[in-house]
């Protein structure tokens, strides 16, 4: 789309403004004549320069409107959705470990089942073993825990939580805590507690 457009140089068709000021021509001028006139030019597609940046600035919001259309409806990355709900063509201040906690992928044993790497979801100390677990509840990661939020709360807890400076690096410190870890985190698959 961008390109077609910047291909035909820097002109946009403004067929609807140019009616509309045929139009106002028309209701000034009172002779039959000129209304015939002005019938017969407004089928005629009449171009006027616009300069490329406007053209660029158009496209522009118009592609923001449709990836937070699609962003909104979207099935998948519904975690994330929930900390970042508008879209932004500038990337967010987070590092590999915040990545990884926010969106659950990463050495955590409900990632690892859902692709089959692992037979158990389960964590060392027998619950489910997800980001939020590890970060709240976890007895294996107590000096990394963050308050742990009620059910109706959570979304808002992982917009805090990844909006504080001082949670995201008590999280880095936890994701490093686990790649180091993972034989006493994760049970040996078919050793679930």
């Amino acid at each position: 789309m961008l390109a077609s457009l910047l291909s035909r140089g820097s002109e946009i068709s403004y067929r609807a403004w140019v009616s509309l000021i045929i139009r106002r021509e028309s209701t000034l001028k009172t002779t039959d004549q000129s209304h015939e006139t002005v019938a017969t030019q407004e089928g005629i597609p009449t171009f006027i320069p616009a300069p490329r940046n406007h053209i660029k600035s158009l496209l522009q919001k118009e592609s923001i409107i449709r990836w937070q259309k699609e962003w909104d409806n979207g099935e998948t990355g519904r975690s994330v959705h929930n900390v970042l709900p508008k879209v932004k063509t500038t990337s967010t201040p987070w590092q590999r470990p915040e990545i990884m906690f926010v969106t659950g992928h990463g050495p955590f044993p409900t990632y690892l089942k859902r692709f089959n790497i692992r037979s158990s979801d389960s964590c060392g100390c027998g619950k489910l073993g997800n980001p939020l677990h590890y970060a709240t509840s976890c007895m294996f990661t107590t000096s990394y825990h963050l308050t742990k939020p009620s059910a109706d709360l959570e979304p808002l807890w992982w917009k805090r939580v990844m909006n504080d400076n001082n949670s995201r690096a008590k999280i880095k410190k936890l994701m490093h805590f686990i790649a180091e870890n993972e034989p006493l985190l994760f049970p040996k698959d078919g050793d679930d507690n």
